[in-house]
């Protein structure tokens, strides 16, 4: 419910993102979206923070991306997870966690640009319950912390021009983090809530941006991940759906400061853990947020992007916690 659950939403949204709860979820991510995604733009056009763009790099372009994903969890003390783990066998919570990230995105030509991304997850009071029978149950606690894994990704534009920018995506995540987390009583995380999951993952989808007035645009995009197996265990598949207006308060697009307001809705489904045969029931499910957010370009080269997202509709299978609130700081530099 942690680790890569977190990076993944938020991660991303990336994020995301307990152990046998992988709705909870940051990014970032991407990345959420946008980590795990591919970099969506250096912040020269409207744009949101977490749903992916069809504009591209233009060639021999730089994108540098320093990403701070935070998430705050609904708040289980101890014994209300013991509790909970009794009626449902097992309950994992997780209080709030973060992940630092870095990406890297490179214009091979102007419709294609690849990039890199990692990061850095911290979890705090990371609590898992099993129950033990007899009314009893027996939990763990710990900080979960290490790198992430490693993702690569490509953006292709397919159209652009008057009719708008459409790119398809593609990525691969590899298994350079940290997958050997414990908690106080010895037990190992399962790979969902670890920093690293052990396996190679990938990504497919596609992005669409284009101007709506000389202020206005749009973005929408759809990445599906298509998880492997570890060791006999595969966290669940994920989609994301993204869609953002951004409106630029700055007249002239030239003038700096130049600032932009947007507002996204972020949908996220997420698939059910799988260990050895038997699927986790509680894990997987619907979340949909409403993220508001504003950008910043202080000249040519840097901006930075600040939004948060708020869960209306959580649907999560079985028992598991919920996200309270997401926050996402981003500075670029392009070059």
């Amino acid at each position: 419910m942690a680790g890569e659950k977190i990076k993944q939403m938020a991660t991303n949204s990336i994020a995301k993102l307990g152990c046998r709860s992988p709705i909870i979820a940051l990014a970032i991510a991407i990345s959420i979206v946008q980590p795990a995604f591919a970099n969506h733009g250096p912040g020269t056009s409207g744009g949101g923070s977490s749903t992916a763009s069809g504009e591209t790099l233009r060639a021999g372009m730089v994108d540098l991306d320093f990403r701070f994903d935070f998430t705050e969890f609904q708040h289980i003390s101890r014994a209300q997870a013991e509790a909970r783990a009794v009626d449902s066998g097992d309950f994992d919570t997780i209080k709030r966690a973060a992940i630092g990230s870095i990406s890297l995105s490179y214009g091979l030509t102007d419709d294609w640009q690849i990039g890199a991304q990692l990061g850095y997850y911290q979890g705090w009071d990371f609590i898992s319950a099993t129950s033990i029978g007899g009314g009893e149950a027996e939990s763990g606690t710990g900080d979960p912390n290490g790198l992430t894994d490693l993702w690569l990704t490509s953006k292709y534009r397919l159209l652009k021009g008057a009719p708008g920018n459409l790119a398809v995506i593609g990525g691969i995540k590899l298994p350079t983090g940290r997958d050997d987390v414990r908690l106080s009583n010895g037990e190992l995380l399962e790979a969902s809530s670890q920093p690293g999951t052990g396996a190679v993952d990938f990504q497919a989808g596609l992005a669409y941006s284009r101007f709506l007035t000389s202020r206005l645009t749009v973005d929408a995009s759809a990445i599906y991940t298509f998880r492997t197996d570890h060791n006999d265990f595969k966290v669940g598949d994920r989609l994301d759906l993204g869609l953002a207006l951004a409106y630029r308060l700055t007249e002239s697009i030239k003038d700096f400061p130049n600032v932009s307001v947007f507002g996204e809705a972020l949908g996220v489904w997420l698939g059910k853990d799988r260990d050895g045969d038997e699927f986790n029931p509680n894990s997987g499910g619907s979340t949909m947020y409403l993220s508001p957010g504003v950008r910043v370009r202080w000249n040519e080269h840097v901006a930075l992007t600040l939004a948060s997202a708020f869960p209306v509709v959580q649907e999560l299978n079985g028992d598991q916690v919920e996200t309270r609130f997401k926050l996402a700081l981003t500075l670029s530099f392009t070059f």
